[in-house]
């Protein structure tokens, strides 16, 4: 299936001229209070070290994660992301790093040098077999015994216009001009994918939708075994 990471700079580019967004979307607060500070506080989620945002666009997360006293690295594909997120940091005057890098590749950041990766809804960006690619640079990015921290959406979609138009329950892909851009899977089956790169899932929640618009999370934390 035909992909197009690249196609979320152009995204950013008009997101960044518009006083709506705060990022990709917006609402950011509100997510934090409802996704992330959950995950924090649960026992299995770290309460210090180094952090690795993937896809962390604009950097409203990774500035949060500074502010709740984590020392922070940003990356995404996409340049308006990371001039934004730049930008960001200085308005909220917190410190953190912005590289423009590739979640596949990640040549940018060496073996074993974070104590947790986070996955700031990226993942169900990733498609076909980029999806092992993704969580096998994880693995080598994390030190002994680091932690992966996933929050994805998964499960049933809406039986909307939208969905019924574009998304494909045989590969469930949401797919636009023949071109895939979102990974939408039963949560056990993404629960065996993080496991069959050698992590050991040790937390897991389904967050439900919000509304009939929404889509359920998978919101999980998983230890590096080796």
């Amino acid at each position: 299936m035909q992909t197009d990471y690249i196609g979320h700079d152009r995204a950013y580019q008009k997101r960044r001229n518009d006083p709506n967004y705060e990022g990709w979307s917006s609402g950011y607060a509100e997510d934090w209070l409802r996704s992330w500070q959950p995950m924090i506080q649960t026992t299995a989620f770290p309460k210090q070290g180094k952090l690795l945002e993937l896809g962390c666009g604009a950097g409203n997360l990774s500035i949060r994660f500074v502010q709740a006293g984590y020392e922070v690295v940003g990356v995404d594909i996409a340049p308006n992301a990371i001039a934004w997120a730049i930008e960001n940091a200085a308005k909220a005057e917190v410190k953190a790093t912005f590289l423009e890098a590739d979640v596949l590749d990640l040549a940018e950041i060496a073996d074993s040098s974070f104590d947790i990766a986070l996955d700031g809804r990226c993942f169900h960006c990733i498609i076909g077999s980029d999806r092992r690619r993704f969580l096998e640079n994880i693995a080598r990015i994390l030190k002994p015994n680091g932690i992966l921290a996933i929050n994805t959406m998964c499960n049933e979609v809406p039986k909307s216009t939208y969905w019924l138009d574009n998304f494909d329950p045989r590969s469930r892909q949401i797919i636009h001009d023949g071109i895939a851009t979102r990974y939408i899977g039963d949560s056990n089956d993404i629960l065996q994918e993080i496991m069959q790169v050698g992590f050991r899932v040790i937390d897991v929640e389904i967050v439900p939708p919000k509304d009939a618009e929404d889509l359920a999370d998978l919101r999980a934390i998983a230890i590096k075994l080796s």
